[in-house]
């Protein structure tokens, strides 16, 4: 059996300008940077913070993200907790990070918990933004209030 998620990688068109965006609005750390002797992959840089890691890919021929399609497979967005999401949204507006969707929050009106172990404080609402990283990838920052058994 898997002990936890390790790593997610995702393929960046400018792998300096994505460690940048990471390290510098996320607050993540480089930790690992390699050059990569693989057909198709040039560079690989890990920036981490303290619940995951992200694997950036600097390919041959990148392509341009596709957020545009909110129906097509594979990775819709990457997500991060934040303890202040007000503060968070704010700091990210005064880099000039684009927004996708503001500052909302959703609550017992849009979601209704059918199964699962975890309960989450729908009263109180889960609170998010959307904005985009240097690749367009839709980059989720969310504050919400898991209930105590």
């Amino acid at each position: 059996m898997i002990e936890s998620v390790d790593h997610i990688a995702v393929n960046v068109t400018d792998l300096d300008r994505s460690v940048e965006f990471y390290t510098k609005a996320l607050g993540m750390k480089e930790v690992l940077r390699w050059k990569v002797k693989i057909p198709g992959i040039k560079e690989i840089a890990f920036v981490k913070t303290e619940g995951g890691m992200l694997e950036l890919l600097a390919v041959d021929k990148p392509k341009k993200a596709r957020p545009d399609d909110p129906s097509a497979a594979g990775v819709k967005h990457l997500c991060f907790a934040v303890k202040n999401i007000e503060k968070e949204v704010e700091r990210m507006k005064k880099m000039k990070v684009p927004v996708i969707q503001d500052f909302h929050i959703l609550n017992e009106d849009h979601l209704e918990t059918v199964s699962g172990t975890m309960r989450l404080d729908l009263k109180k609402g889960l609170k998010r933004a959307v904005f985009a990283d240097p690749d367009g990838i839709p980059i989720e920052l969310l504050q919400a209030v898991e209930v105590k058994k």
